[in-house]
């Protein structure tokens, strides 16, 4: 059962353990949920189950990676992942080059080698390049797939890569819901490496998750949003996978086997992270249009929070080049007290967004 706040409210797991995906999208259904977050454990059956959903149900779909390099990589033979699709070996292609941004998907029929039949059932893209298609008519395709929409961290990150999402997301959705069609519904999978995410920025849930975490609460429906977020423990799976060849042989704890069988966000540290008594600190200025950054009167700490104060009096360093460049000179210490453990931080979205201002991460 997923649960929330302790309760038991629907069965999101098979009989063997692994994840039970139609019954998710029948919780959807139910819920008007357009945004479906699985983040979780490695080999519980996300991806697979997904894409499974969607051959089985005959959608034409949208499969999303980060880079033209992911996509090409797929999209080799034996790398696709639906060759892991039991019934589906070796019966979706792409087609184009390794090299190309964006691939047509087709499904064969029938395994027979006679009479055989393809038929288009979607696109293969790269974020990095989707976002600045025009007049792409998107309203044929049902459903999203973004798989590792949270990055590892040796991944290349893309700049801006929250609003190369919701473009990508505005240019396939298109009209379709003024003309009174279903949203354009999409899956967000991942595995819990880490929370510094620009996806979960976009939709400001990166402190939704990170409670979720910190409570081992599997399972949050944002009706009101749209949105529902599964993070899967996965008992049963979790326990066979310590019995695998690379579990044995890891033998303990790391932060690979937090992120793999126990869903942690083994690369985060929040131990910096909560709310200060404002009293007890001093504004120096504002940071992006949205974050303040202050000094304790009697410590030397440093606290980053949301914005609250507007006036012309308090110096303001926006986003760009020149902003940062001169925070960083008229305050060359911040670097300092960040490595030196003397910074705190409001919550994980003001955390994230400061280090990636500081460029930190």
């Amino acid at each position: 059962m997923a649960r929330r706040k302790g309760v038991s409210i629907v069965n999101f797991y098979l009989d063997n353990g692994f994840l039970n995906i139609p019954e998710v999208e029948r919780y959807a259904d139910k819920h008007g949920v357009n945004y479906i977050f699985i983040i979780g454990k490695r080999q519980v059956g996300k991806t697979y189950g997904v894409l499974k959903l969607m051959l089985d149900t005959g959608k034409t779909f949208i499969l999303m990676r980060r880079t033209a390099k992911e996509l090409g990589l797929i999209a080799k033979g034996v790398n696709s992942p639906f060759e892991a699709l039991d019934g589906y070996e070796g019966r979706v292609s792409f087609s184009g080059s390794a090299d190309d941004t964006t691939m047509e998907m087709s499904l064969t029929d029938t395994d027979s080698t006679e009479d055989k039949h393809t038929h288009k059932i979607g696109l293969a893209v790269a974020l990095s390049t989707v976002a600045s298609i025009r007049g792409f008519n998107g309203r044929p395709y049902t459903d999203m797939v973004y798989d590792e929409c949270i990055p590892e961290s040796h991944v290349y990150k893309i700049p801006f890569e929250d609003e190369a999402f919701n473009n990508a997301y505005m240019t396939i959705n298109g009209n379709r819901e003024l003309k009174g069609d279903k949203a354009l519904r999409c899956w967000l999978l991942a595995n819990s490496n880490r929370l510094d995410c620009a996806i979960l920025k976009a939709l400001k849930l990166t402190d939704v998750v990170e409670k979720m975490s910190k409570t081992g609460e599997e399972f949050r429906l944002l009706k009101e949003r749209g949105i529902m977020i599964f993070m899967p423990s996965s008992v049963e799976i979790t326990e066979r996978h310590k019995e695998t060849a690379l579990f044995r042989a890891i033998g303990g704890e790391n932060n690979f086997t937090k992120m793999a069988l126990e869903n942690e966000f083994s690369h985060n540290d929040f131990s910096d992270v909560g709310r200060e008594e404002f009293n007890q600190y001093k504004l120096l200025c504002n940071l992006e249009g949205d974050m303040a950054l202050m000094k304790h009167k009697s410590k030397a700490r440093l606290y980053v929070c949301e914005r609250y104060y507007w006036g012309d009096d308090v110096p303001e360093y926006n986003r760009q080049d020149y902003g940062r460049n001169k925070f960083i000179k008229d305050y060359p210490n911040v670097r300092s007290y960040y490595l030196r453990g003397k910074m705190r931080f409001q919550n994980a979205t003001i955390k994230y967004q400061f280090l990636a201002y500081m460029k930190l991460i």
